[in-house]
């Protein structure tokens, strides 16, 4: 039978170095990516071909907002709050063959965007 391999010190040092760098990976991403609170004020940045076509502030009162694309494709977005009471965008209506700009689902991190390729549509939130 072989003995167990004991690790060097190095292999030791190395380890630890690794999962130090791993931890701090993890902590940015969790303090940089969470939800800003449902009280800050955020807005609405909506583009077809890289031109912005509406711009707005983000509250669940505004309805829903329609917007014709390339092609004549229309999106249509709504703002709804999420489960922790934060507002966020989706694409509820899209007449795209893919409609993957539907099953992106609600959007509430800033800078997450909803694109529509057939239609050349962007949808975004910003701070």
């Amino acid at each position: 039978m072989s003995t167990p391999r004991t690790l060097s010190r190095k292999q030791k040092n190395d380890l630890i170095l690794i999962f130090v760098i791993l931890a701090g990976c993890i902590l940015y991403f969790a303090l940089h990516r969470t939800a800003a609170p449902a009280n800050q004020a955020r807005t609405v940045v909506i583009s077809v071909g890289g031109e912005e076509v509406y711009h707005g502030s983000l509250g669940i009162a505004d309805g829903e907002i329609r917007i014709k694309g390339i092609n004549g494709g229309s999106n249509v977005f709504v703002m709804e709050k999420d489960a922790h009471g934060n507002v966020g965008l989706r694409c509820t209506e899209a007449d795209c063959p893919d409609l993957i700009c539907v099953h992106t689902g609600l959007v509430v991190l800033p800078d997450e965007p909803i694109v529509c390729l057939p239609h050349r549509v962007t949808a975004r939130i910003i701070d």
